[in-house]
């Protein structure tokens, strides 16, 4: 009897502790289910906090690229170009010289490429040697395209030099004696002119078919006062002034010279369509820098550099 109760307290016993084992093993679990969850959490806040890296990163890259963009707005070049002509001296080159500062300020140096004329001058603008030519007008434009076979553009007129004649022997054309002997230019343009001042005086009258393009004494119709016309290349004009009675020349040949312009014997009146104009072929028509320096040429300031220092021999072309 003895044995079988020792016995049944055994197993009781044994019942007990398996089932302690029993609420141990759950009780690992929740704490194991806790520790997970706590995990999660974690786990969740660190995501939270990749996340808010992440986000800051962007951020931070964004303002980079705003700032990128901002420094890396393009600035002004600055570039600055440099425009070959050929022009005569005076006034042209002085003319020039004058806008020099407003030029530079739109970044644009001149290089004359000669400033005394010969006939190589068409042919280097024609040629593309030089990108504009400052020293003909429309008339004389349009004879070279005759003459040449090109095409020409005028960019705009800068200055007008009224066509003159002069003396080294009298004061005034009425000391001009019978059969004066007078030199005017052969090229047709400006030899149009001479005549069309000699008939504005009354000295001859002209055939109604002459123009700039084809003026010669043969379109003279009739002489109504007693002269002797010499053509002759314009610029063997003036050294040889002293061989004729009175002479034409443009007034820049004149200034060149070093002659007072202001003592004449007759001219063109001040309202001549002869104005020197910027001149360019195909290449240069929509040149940007060519028609900034023209607007800067035509502009008050040098308008007024003509008129006081030129004393009329040269005007601002209207």
């Amino acid at each position: 009897m003895k044995k079988k109760l020792a016995f049944i307290m055994a197993a009781a016993l044994t019942v007990s502790a398996l089932l302690a084992g029993c609420g141990n093993s759950g009780g690992t679990q929740d704490a194991a289910d806790t520790d997970g969850a706590a995990e999660d959490a974690a786990g969740t806040d660190g995501a939270a906090d990749a996340a808010d890296d992440t986000a800051g990163a962007a951020d931070d890259a964004a303002a980079d690229g705003v700032q990128e963009a901002e420094t890396g707005a393009e600035e002004p070049s600055g570039e600055k170009v440099v425009l070959k002509c050929v022009c005569d001296l005076t006034p042209h080159s002085e003319i020039l010289g004058a806008a020099r500062d407003a030029l530079a300020a739109e970044g644009i140096e001149l290089n004359f490429v000669s400033t005394t004329w010969d006939a190589t001058w068409n042919d280097m603008l024609i040629d593309g040697e030089v990108d504009f030519a400052y020293f003909m007008h429309v008339p004389a434009m349009e004879s070279i395209e005759e003459e040449m076979g090109a095409t020409l553009y005028s960019m705009g007129g800068i200055h007008v030099e009224p066509y003159t004649c002069f003396s080294s022997k009298y004061a005034a054309k009425e000391e001009l004696p019978e059969n004066a002997v007078i030199a005017i230019p052969n090229d047709a343009s400006n030899e149009y002119r001479a005549l069309k001042v000699l008939e504005a005086e009354g000295y001859l009258k002209l055939k109604p078919e002459i123009t700039a393009a084809n003026a010669s004494v043969n379109e003279i119709e009739e002489y109504l006062i007693p002269i002797e016309i010499v053509e002759m290349d314009q610029a063997n004009i003036i050294p040889s002034a002293a061989d004729f009675d009175a002479y034409f020349v443009n007034a820049n040949r004149a200034l060149e010279a070093g002659i007072d312009t202001s003592f004449y014997l007759m001219r063109e009146g001040e309202d001549s369509e002869y104005a020197n104009i910027i001149t360019v072929t195909e290449a240069n028509k929509d040149n940007e820098y060519i028609k900034t320096m023209v607007k800067i040429l035509q502009s008050d300031d040098v308008k007024n550099f003509i008129t006081e220092h030129y004393n009329g021999a040269v005007i601002p072309a209207k």
